[in-house]
């Protein structure tokens, strides 16, 4: 099952854009498929938005999902082949970060170990693709292990539940599962 709606409407914004300017047929095709991922994670963003603020959880959407912004970038990780199985993806990763971190499941010698090892796993793995990009490998590695360090950080230090870090997690945890599929499959 494809959800074609925000296709249509990023289509329609970027034929109003590539017409207004002159643009080769590759700045054409990236701009289009920049608008496609826009509005495929503004859709996802509304809809999860609405679901939890119905269960007046919307501070911890919002928790969970900053982890999703910042480390996911640079991280990169878990693409799924199919629009449903992402949707549910990306519902479970948020209601698994809400529902674990209000627990506060993590005792605090646990969190302080992934202190130094997540950014760690970050300099070894990052940048996880999909698919082969030329890009400064690097800057992802650092910029990421920094993010992974000052969200852990904050989370222990100044929020009260373990929702930053319990999506740090799954975020590494998706992340590592697509490096493996990739090894498997021999992509990259």
């Amino acid at each position: 099952m494809e959800i074609t709606f925000y296709r249509k409407l990023a289509d329609r914004v970027a034929e109003s854009v590539i017409n207004s300017h002159e643009y080769s047929e590759s700045e054409a095709k990236r701009i289009r498929y920049g608008l496609v991922c826009i509005f495929s994670d503004l859709y996802k963003f509304i809809l999860m938005f609405v679901c939890f603020s119905l269960f007046s959880a919307t501070r911890e959407f919002l928790l969970a999902f900053l982890a999703v912004l910042l480390l996911r970038p640079v991280l990169g990780g878990y693409h799924a082949k199919s629009e449903v199985t992402c949707i549910f993806v990306s519902f479970a990763t948020m209601l698994a970060s809400v529902v674990a971190g209000k627990s506060n499941l993590l005792p605090s010698y646990l969190q302080i170990a992934l202190l130094f090892l997540l950014p760690l796993v970050c300099i070894l793995i990052a940048p996880v693709r999909t698919r082969k990009v030329i890009e400064k490998k690097l800057k992802y590695k650092i910029l990421g292990a920094l993010l992974t360090t000052a969200l852990l950080l904050l989370d222990y230090f100044l929020i009260q539940d373990q929702i930053l870090q319990v999506s740090v997690i799954i975020i590494y945890f998706l992340s590592i599962y697509q490096l493996i599929k990739n090894k498997k499959h021999q992509r990259i």
